[in-house]
């Protein structure tokens, strides 16, 4: 009797003592659970309600905004757009990140992901032009094949930009600066338009961008040169590259056919005579409408 009353204590004891180890485990489990990081999801804007998905990247002195003059001349009813921004601009200004190519293309999966998106066409400017590349790169060598279409405007290639020692030193005094600022404005657009709309571009740019990726990503689309594996993929997305012929000399078709041409069997170029770097704001209807056809021709 006394030995089951024993075994009976130890029991007891033994239940209690397990539930304080169920309990103990089920409070860490709560603390890392709430201890771990979300996954970054970029803030965007959404423009229209067709059948057709574009997601949209802007470039390095700018944010998704840069795209606003366009808005009026895109077919709301065909395509549904999502203008992005990445991390450390506009409604991504408080995200952090390493600011590489690679998590850009990332993100841009993810956000596309939590859009319920399967297949869709994406758009990007100038060191997004690099991103959308980098994603084509990854999407097809993976077999996943969910972009239907690439359109990269006036894009940094997938070997960097090719700057000599002054202009990068140059493009590294414009972060924060808005005199220099002013004067990359001037230099993209060929040195054509008036000091308001470079005083206009600076203060949207310093108003909305985040130095510190600013830094980050000046490293990715003047270092990174990801072209071995972009000649290697074969791959037969269809790319439309749009450059203006008033930009600076990396932009122009000599460079962009030598790279673009030389990597991806199934490119297009278009070159707008009356633009520079900023054909969505230089010439507004006649880039919806060359970025529209092409996604059209690729449904």
């Amino acid at each position: 009797m006394k030995t089951l009353v024993r075994r009976s204590r130890m029991t007891v004891v033994g239940m209690v003592v397990l539930a304080g180890i169920v309990a103990l485990s089920g409070i860490m489990l709560t603390h890392r659970q709430a201890s771990a990081k979300p996954p970054v999801v970029l803030g965007y804007s959404v423009y229209g309600q067709g059948p057709e998905k574009v997601l949209v990247f802007h470039d390095w002195m700018g944010d998704s905004a840069n795209y606003d003059p366009i808005l009026r001349y895109l077919d709301p009813n065909t395509f549904t757009y999502v203008f992005a921004d990445i991390r450390g601009y506009g409604r991504s200004r408080n995200l952090k990140g390493k600011y590489t190519v690679e998590e850009v293309a990332g993100d841009a999966f993810r956000l596309a992901d939590k859009l319920g998106w399967k297949r869709f066409h994406v758009v990007g400017h100038s060191m997004a032009g690099m991103v959308v590349q980098r994603m084509a790169v990854d999407d097809w060598v993976s077999g996943s094949k969910r972009l239907k279409s690439v359109v990269a405007i006036s894009p940094v290639a997938a070997n960097g930009y090719p700057a000599d020692k002054a202009t990068k030193q140059f493009l590294w005094n414009a972060i924060g600066n808005r005199k220099v600022s002013e004067q990359a404005f001037a230099g993209l657009t060929g040195r054509r338009l008036s000091t308001a709309w470079g005083r206009l571009k600076a203060n949207r740019h310093l108003a909305t961008s985040n130095q510190e990726a600013m830094k980050g990503y000046y490293k990715m689309w003047l270092e990174t040169d990801f072209s071995a594996a972009a000649a290697k993929a074969k791959l037969r997305t269809p790319i439309l590259v749009i450059g203006g012929r008033q930009d600076l000399p990396g932009f122009q078709e000599k460079n962009l056919v030598a790279t673009f041409g030389a990597w991806y069997p199934n490119v297009k170029f278009q070159f707008i005579t009356d633009a520079g770097h900023y054909s969505m704001q230089e010439t507004p209807v006649y880039l919806a409408s060359l970025i529209e056809k092409f996604l059209t021709t690729n449904k």
